[in-house]
């Protein structure tokens, strides 16, 4: 029996690691595609863009490790049964359960493995991208002129260059518009120079050669100077040009680890308490204001409750009412909210233990349909793991928006996709070991081949 786990295990390190590292390509792909101008456009160095990418790999690490085991069961299993090993396996005492356990034991411990990740490397990688992101965003795009292009992404500053020196970087023909004064505009004209850029300060120097400044006082049109010169230096501010990497404290819900979590909770029951007792003291300070303790005595309990309204007017009273009954429903409005924000962190809890648990899910119901769909190639167990893993995240992503809004139990909506799909798979699994014909896959594969030969 040790030689029969040994070669099931054995047989899926490859699926699982081609599963890996083909989900993480295609990731990566969409994100370069999507994000790679734009840093390139942002003049960010190498070192900063493969950070980047680095602290995308959390996430998608996440989602791609629980559709590899999938796609490695379905494969594997597809594949021994289409070549009759389970037939042989069986026929030599070996039962499906003990077949299947050694994978569901690997599961459990990669399901473990990946709690730990989701918990403390996921949520850190979140919050570093966040402030990485927050950072190029604010940057500036780079300073790149182009002849007879003009440049404005610079505040109060127009440049234009009619022809560079590559050999050389000589600038000719140089125009720059300064109106950062708020009293003068000035527009410089110089046949050629050099730009410099000051990282320490910030500043970008021109050094120019052969010019005039002219400059027209804003408000009198008629105050003009013009200015010559041989040489001539221009200091231009551009703040942001250069990533400045910032660092906060602040953290989104995804940017927490579990003992955060559950101090946001601990610290919004807190504040339920506090506007509950606030409910109950106004109420208390109104009813005192309009029925005072005297009215309350044994004296007055059989007066007659007309008489205390006479001291007031019947208008101011209703509107006095009206006024509590707005206060309460605003602090009931409040109540709300802080119970919905509640919801929102339970769901990224439960989160971060549900999806690592769908690597044991995946086990329980890639292996029954592996094989009963005797097909262990690469496109069927990745065509039918992508089918699966749509179904699961369909549940998880409408769970998660069901339980925002108050409409489900956040516990149960994150939990659900394994209870369905986990179920589906017990079943499978039960009606394998007994040999019973669940899904009539020939009947699905003629009706296919069918519909594509009368397509073409």
């Amino acid at each position: 029996m040790r030689i029969i786990t040994k070669y099931i295990l054995k047989e899926h390190i490859s699926p699982f690691i081609f599963g890996i590292g083909t989900i993480v390509f295609l990731f990566i792909l969409n994100i370069l595609f999507r994000d790679l101008g734009r840093l390139l456009g942002k003049g960010l160095p190498i070192k900063i863009i493969i950070e980047f990418f680095l602290y995308q790999l959390a996430w998608i690490v996440a989602l791609a490790i629980p559709m590899a085991v999938l796609i490695a069961t379905l494969m594997v299993f597809g594949r021994l049964s289409s070549e009759n090993e389970i037939t042989a396996l069986k026929a030599s005492g070996a039962h499906l359960y003990s077949l299947i356990s050694p994978v569901l034991i690997v599961s459990i411990i990669i399901a473990a493995g990946m709690i730990q990740f989701n918990n403390y490397v996921y949520p850190e990688s979140n919050h570093r991208l966040s402030m990485l992101y927050s950072d190029i965003s604010r940057k500036k795009p780079t300073l790149t002129l182009e002849p007879n292009v003009f440049f404005d992404d610079i505040e109060n500053y127009n440049l234009l260059v009619h022809s560079i020196d590559d050999d050389t970087d000589v600038l000719h023909g140089i125009i720059i518009n300064d109106s950062s004064d708020p009293k003068y505009n000035k527009t410089i004209f110089a046949e050629s120079g050099r730009l410099y850029y000051s990282k320490e300060y910030s500043t970008m120097v021109f050094s120019l050669q052969n010019g005039e400044v002219h400059e027209v006082q804003k408000t009198n049109l008629a105050n003009y100077r013009r200015l010559k010169f041989n040489k001539h230096k221009i200091y231009i501010p551009v703040s942001n040009m250069v990533l400045k990497r910032s660092s906060s404290k602040r953290r989104g819900l995804r940017e927490k680890n579990n003992p955060m979590l559950k101090e946001d909770i601990k610290r919004h029951v807190s504040s339920i308490t506090k506007k509950k007792d606030m409910i109950t003291k106004q109420a208390q300070i109104k009813i005192q204001e309009f029925f005072p303790n005297q009215f309350w005595s044994e004296q007055e309990l059989n007066a007659d409750l007309s008489s205390a309204g006479e001291t007031t007017s019947r208008t101011v009273t209703l509107r006095k009412l009206e006024q509590i009954i707005q206060s309460i429903r605003s602090q009931i409005k409040g109540i709300k909210g802080i119970k919905t924000s509640i919801a929102a962190v339970l769901v990224e809890i439960h989160k971060k233990y549900s999806i690592p648990i769908a690597c044991i899910v995946f086990v329980l119901i890639g292996a029954p349909v592996g094989i009963m769909a005797r097909q262990g190639g690469m496109a069927v167990g990745g065509g039918i793991s992508m089918v699966f893993f749509l179904i699961y995240w369909t549940f998880l992503i409408g769970g998660e928006q069901l339980a925002d809004r108050g409409l489900m139990d956040p516990v149960l909506a994150m939990w659900l996709p394994n209870i369905v799909v986990g179920g589906v798979g017990v079943y499978l699994i039960i009606h394998t070991v007994r040999e019973v014909t669940v899904i009539q896959w020939n009947v699905i594969t003629d009706k296919l081949k069918k519909y594509f030969i009368r397509s073409n």
